[in-house]
């Protein structure tokens, strides 16, 4: 008998697309599948996945649509890495669906990237799909991307606390003589940073040019505030303190509670505190700027609102 209710649930949960096995098991039988399909009311993905309604072009929908064709599918490397959001990433317009699968002898669809492995790599499920966590898809990444391109996406990860620097230092260590791709990389990356973190100097500069440049009108430098503290900017209207952080991974990691403790005193007053890293200078300066302009614009408009 057939199950509305667990066709209309495939829908929402599986990003519009479902395989023909578990059509059949909500009711359908394969001829009801064809129909469908002739009328237009549904659409063929390859020999096992059918759309219940427009092809999905939104990759959470490929992914899904390319796990669903896919035996023992994990998502992986680049897809991973953007369904995770990590930051750093360059944007690929309609690049394959990237998955990883222990079945060997496993063929995907055209528009599905397949990485062949021995063993089932770490996973999380994320969005109703096996995703690979963090740590591994930083690993899978390793061993694709351009050096570039992997050292701003570590960089900017770490910088966002997407991962605490220790998982991945600890991944390193587990992983390290075991043959595993885009572990010498990370390796030489993470000892490369050990001590790297750029000039406070050379931060301010780079910062502030970038925000002159985009318009932006400067805070007051070096002030002394109320509760003892000197801050590297100050905008007084919006009681919006900027923090340069030069610091490298590993001091920045030892320095964490006592970076909140400072930041919650400073919020005691009413003031939001924004970090400024290296990372974010150099790899995501727009980005940075951006965001930094739409804290203050908000601030701004709080203050209008809580003067009148």
């Amino acid at each position: 008998m057939l199950d509305e209710a667990a066709l209309r649930e495939l829908a929402a949960t599986q990003h519009g697309v479902a395989s023909r096995v578990q059509l059949q098991q909500a009711g359908l039988t394969p001829r009801a599948i064809r129909h469908r399909i002739a009328t237009g009311r549904w659409v063929s993905i390859g020999r096992n996945v059918v759309a219940l309604g427009p092809v999905p072009t939104d990759i959470w929908g490929r992914a899904q649509a390319g796990v669903l064709a896919v035996p023992s599918a994990t998502v992986s490397h680049r897809t991973a890495g953007a369904l995770h959001g990590l930051p750093g990433l360059s944007p690929a317009t309609r690049a394959p669906i990237d998955l990883s699968t222990t079945v060997l002898s496993a063929v995907g669809p055209a528009d599905v990237r397949l990485f062949r492995r021995t063993h089932r790599t770490r996973f999380q499920h994320l969005g109703g799909m096996a995703i690979t966590t963090v740590p591994q898809t930083l690993f899978d990444l390793a061993a694709v991307l351009p050096v570039e391109e992997l050292d701003r996406v570590v960089d900017l990860s770490l910088a966002q606390r997407r991962l605490p620097l220790s998982v991945l230092e600890l991944s390193v260590e587990e992983l390290s003589g075991r043959g595993v791709r885009g572990t010498p990389a990370l390796r030489h990356l993470l000892a490369s940073r050990r001590s790297e973190g750029g000039s406070e100097s050379e931060l301010e500069r780079l910062f502030l040019e970038g925000w002159t440049a985009a318009g932006g009108v400067p805070g007051r430098q070096q002030v002394q505030m109320p509760w003892h503290a000197r801050v590297d900017h100050l905008w007084d209207d919006e009681m919006v303190i900027g923090e340069n952080d030069s610091r490298s991974w590993h001091t920045r990691e030892r320095d964490f509670d006592s970076d909140r403790q400072r930041d919650a005193e400073a919020a005691s007053f009413g003031y939001l505190t924004v970090r400024i890293t290296w990372g974010q200078v150099k790899y995501d300066l727009e980005a940075t700027l951006v965001r930094l302009a739409k804290i203050l614009r908000v601030r701004a408009g709080m203050a209008s609102h809580t003067s009148t």
